[in-house]
């Protein structure tokens, strides 16, 4: 049941989201409406905004079935379909509310093209004098959330390699900040004033975003380690503070939209920037004559790939696979909550496995050996698999340390072995069966 709500509480709010986000692009800002660059002064034609509150009908209406489809899913899914409804609503809810922006954006693109309205000579220009200096972020405030994942080894050392690992992810955010921002400058028509405001907009808002991205992976580890004495507050608080990022983010890329709506109202009356030929249904930018790999959306503060480049063409491929796999990997998942469990002893040889993953060790190096009843408190997961009906990789709690585990969490007892060198924690799917191995053991 525990993974059940968080796997749907950490989703069940995406189709409001993405809602939000697309509907917010029917608001013309640098001349575009859904992807589709349009003529100022054709901006209130009848049949472009029929088309607009066409598509936003049809959003509405897949959204409120996603909503309406989460209990639904619940109701029907037992402990060993949770992960199986849910990959699958997932890819829905990624999936389903594009179609209609791409359909709206291909018909826009119809009405533009059957009246005329693309300009004679489509071009892409960058304007290199938009790329002005702004005062940066202070380094330190990027520096100092790598010393801090090393704190929490002043208590624990036993998860040195997981402390380095956040460190490195943070420097990652620190060097994203400066890298993956691609400088095409925002230019809307002739104003140079105007294409270097709305740059400096973006390229702060970009370096805010890795800065706070950085911060909460600090927070993150520190409610992981935090998590060894209270595991229900810690992914409480995480919930908590995940969602209070995730908001601010979205107002970060909402505020940055709006100043983009409001800058370019007027904009573009007597030449403007049209470059909808290399953007297909408005989300996927496809330029071969464009060598970056790497480059700005036109509307918000994300980047994008350029489909056209060869890493950006395996890119995309990987991600449609990964798209496609999604809904499987939750059949994948629930059988892999039922997998066999199986802990033999014998040849003075102790052996534990379940799937690919196995613990061996002579029987000769036991020191201790102890059947519990209950799971020790607190018990969280370092690697491996956690789920209702199977936890095994490497665990960690105050009761036994570092330990390797390999059980059902449903069916007591428990087995805890310390050896010289390893703590285990095993059990199997058949309580009877477990308590026998334990008097062999003993």
């Amino acid at each position: 049941m525990m993974t059940s709500l968080i796997l749907w509480g950490s989703v069940c709010w995406m189709p409001l989201l993405i809602a939000y986000m697309l509907n917010n692009e029917t608001k013309f800002k640098k001349n575009i409406v859904l992807g589709v660059t349009i003529p100022p002064d054709k901006q209130d034609d009848e049949e472009v905004n029929r088309e607009i509150q066409t598509f936003r009908k049809s959003l509405y209406l897949i959204t409120a079935g996603l909503i309406i489809l989460v209990p639904v899913f619940i109701l029907l899914s037992g402990k060993n379909t949770v992960m199986t409804y849910w990959g699958f609503w997932l890819t829905l809810a990624i999936v389903l509310p594009y179609i209609p922006y791409a359909t709206a954006n291909l018909r826009l693109k119809e009405i533009k093209e059957k009246n005329g309205w693309s300009p004679h000579q489509k071009q892409v220009v960058v304007d290199t004098s938009a790329l002005a200096a702004y005062k940066e972020i202070s380094p330190v405030w990027f520096v100092l959330p790598v010393i801090l994942c090393f704190l929490p080894a002043l208590i624990n050392r036993d998860l040195l390699w997981f402390y380095c690992m956040m460190a490195f992810m943070c420097l990652l955010m620190w060097l994203s900040s400066k890298k993956l921002y691609r400088s095409k400058a925002e230019m809307v028509d002739d104003n140079t004033d105007l294409t270097k405001v709305l740059s400096q907009v973006r390229r702060r808002n970009w370096e805010k975003l890795w800065l706070m991205t950085e911060w909460l992976l600090v927070i993150t580890e520190y409610l992981f380690v935090f998590s060894v004495y209270n595991t229900a507050l810690s992914v409480i608080l995480l919930f908590i503070i995940t969602a209070g990022f995730v908001l601010y983010f979205l107002r970060m890329e909402m505020q940055t939209r709006k100043v983009q709506e409001k800058l370019t109202e007027n904009s573009g009356e007597k030449w403007y920037v049209d470059d909808d030929d290399h953007w297909i249904g408005g989300l996927i930018y496809y330029n071969p004559d464009d060598s970056r790999l790497v480059m700005n959306n036109r509307i918000g503060l994300n980047s994008t790939v350029n489909a056209a480049h060869p890493l950006g063409k395996a890119m995309m491929v990987l991600a449609a696979a990964l798209l496609v796999f999604l809904p499987f990997s939750g059949v994948m998942m629930d059988q892999l909550g039922r997998q066999e469990i199986s802990i033999t002893a014998g040849n003075g040889r102790v052996e534990a496995k379940a799937g690919i993953t196995k613990y061996t060790f002579d029987q000769d190096s036991i020191v201790s050996c102890e059947l519990l009843e209950e799971l020790p408190e607190n018990l969280v997961r370092v690697n491996g698999t956690g789920m209702d009906t199977l936890l095994k990789g490497n665990f960690y709690s105050n009761e036994t340390g570092n330990v390797k585990v390999i059980l059902d969490p449903e069916t007591p007892p428990f087995i805890l072995i310390r050896t010289d060198d390893k703590t285990y924690l095993f059990g199997t799917r058949d309580s009877e069966m477990t308590r026998q191995i334990y008097e062999v053991l003993k």
